[in-house]
């Protein structure tokens, strides 16, 4: 698309390649919209806020390779475990990841670990940058991470999942899609 100035120069704006929704991220990702989901995770295998609760309760075998690893292991950090789940229809599968995002559970100060999120970002574009990706605003919320300096890197990710023939899509939540 081709949008002009007040000088009327054409300027060609490229399409951003981060996608935005509203709704429950599983409720999508059960409904066939994404392959992979990715959320964060503290590394003492807790899961007990945010989405993570939810997957906990929702998919238990999510909670159980979690569970798996050694509580408190600091390398778990740019890490994650992998869980393939079955939708609803029960005809296809999705993939949970357990992204090893903070060390400690979520306090009322930043415990969002940004280099191991920068690190989790390298290796999914490696792995799965072909892949239909959705994810929360993860680190935003109980990890009470710097917003701005996560959607860089989220935005940063998009577009190069997106020149791979991926997507990436941001799940804000809401009772209502």
């Amino acid at each position: 698309m081709t949008h002009f100035t007040n000088t009327k120069n054409p300027i060609d704006f490229p399409k951003p390649a981060l996608k935005h929704a509203k709704g429950n991220l599983l409720d999508l990702a059960e409904e066939g919209e994404f392959d992979v989901i990715i959320h964060g995770c503290n590394c003492f295998n807790t899961m007990g806020g945010g989405i993570a609760r939810e997957i906990r309760e929702r998919y238990p075998e999510v909670a159980t390779v979690d569970s798996k690893t050694v509580s408190g292991d600091y390398s778990k950090l740019g890490n994650w475990t992998k869980e393939t789940v079955i939708r609803k229809n029960g005809s296809t599968e999705f993939i949970v990841l357990n992204c090893y995002t903070q060390y400690r559970s979520s306090g009322a100060h930043d415990v969002f670990e940004y280099t191991a999120f920068q690190l989790i970002l390298q290796k999914l574009e490696h792995l799965y940058g072909n892949r239909k990706l959705g994810l929360p605003y993860i680190g935003m919320g109980l990890a009470c991470g710097n917003k701005e300096r996560i959607m860089a890197m989220i935005e940063d990710f998009a577009n190069k999942v997106s020149a791979k023939g991926g997507s990436v899509t941001l799940v804000e939540y809401s009772l209502t899609q």
